[in-house]
């Protein structure tokens, strides 16, 4: 089965040309004296024509002309929306889609650069005590001189050095630290894209002083220069709680903002409890308020119920 496309940037030709026909069946040759007399008092026009049988038929063609012409415009304007909004409406929902697959297909490396610079700095801890040990027992000189050697084969060896004696009756001697590991960039990644030929996705992130993140901005382009942008802001830094026999989760409450193709606007806020429920209210650019609720941490937020036609 093929994939379906949408061309985005030829649909929002179309919608171009729509108008412009729509503007061209506004006139409907309703220009000049013909539009003059048109528009003219039922009093003019028979002054005009001499005859009030004549104004009367002239008002009746008129009338009709410019009746047709006007339900033209009307019907090209709104075939000019349908085809505009056909083009925002998939191209938001592409967007969205977009944002979910590229941020799960590659994540943005923040979680393993914390991890190295937790081990990095756990690392030189541990090195700065173990320097200071050697330092006391008088063992630095050696070990400088020596720096493969390993303490306990060193000490075990016969004719062992005289800081040995210290070390081995020293039953809270620091551990060596052994070789450093992987040393973290200066720096945190903050920012992620991806391109392909459907487009760009790109993510920036901005964080606290322990590097949690505080603000997530996502934008997403199409080839032809469409735009559709996310923003997160966290109201606090994690709020990690683990229930009972359950999966920690970040209670934190947050606020999304979402900027779509035609520029629109919808606001999402959504507050956690301790337990993991939640709400979550939405409003769009029209100003319409819808709230749906979870109940609890592992449930997913449902779906804003349908409205009656009623």
């Amino acid at each position: 089965m093929p994939d379906f496309s949408i061309d985005y940037g030829a649909l929002h030709i179309v919608q171009g040309k729509m108008r412009e026909l729509a503007d061209a069946a506004d006139s409907g040759g309703a220009t000049g004296t013909f539009k003059e007399v048109g528009e003219a008092s039922s009093s003019e026009r028979k002054a005009l024509f001499g005859s009030s049988d004549l104004s009367y038929a002239f008002n009746l063609f008129y009338s009709y002309s410019t009746s047709r012409t006007k339900d033209a415009k009307d019907g090209l304007g709104q075939l000019a929306d349908t085809f505009s909004g056909v083009a925002d409406t998939f191209f938001n929902a592409d967007a969205q889609l977009a944002s979910a697959a590229g941020l799960m297909s590659q994540s943005l490396g923040l979680d393993d650069w914390r991890n190295q610079k937790e081990a990095y700095d756990a690392w030189q801890e541990d090195k700065t005590a173990w320097d200071a040990y050697l330092e006391k027992i008088g063992a630095s000189e050696y070990f400088e001189q020596h720096p493969d050697a390993n303490i306990g084969d060193v000490c075990r060896a016969d004719g062992a050095p005289s800081f040995c004696e210290a070390w081995l009756a020293d039953d809270d001697a620091p551990d060596d630290p052994g070789e450093p590991p992987a040393e973290p960039a200066d720096t945190p990644p903050t920012s992620y894209t991806y391109e392909d030929e459907q487009g760009k996705v790109s993510v920036e992130v901005e964080l606290d002083d322990d590097y949690n993140v505080m603000k997530e901005t996502a934008t997403i382009t199409t080839p032809d220069g469409q735009s559709y942008t996310s923003v997160t802001t966290y109201d606090s830094a994690p709020r990690i709680i683990t229930p009972d026999g359950g999966e920690p989760f970040d209670a934190r409450d947050y606020t999304m903002v979402t900027t779509f193709g035609d520029g629109t606007k919808t606001t999402t806020e959504v507050v956690i409890e301790d337990d993991g429920s939640g709400t979550m209210t939405t409003t769009d650019a029209d100003g319409k308020v819808t709230t749906v609720t979870r109940s609890g941490p592992d449930e997913e937020w449902p779906e804003p119920p349908e409205e009656s036609d009623d």
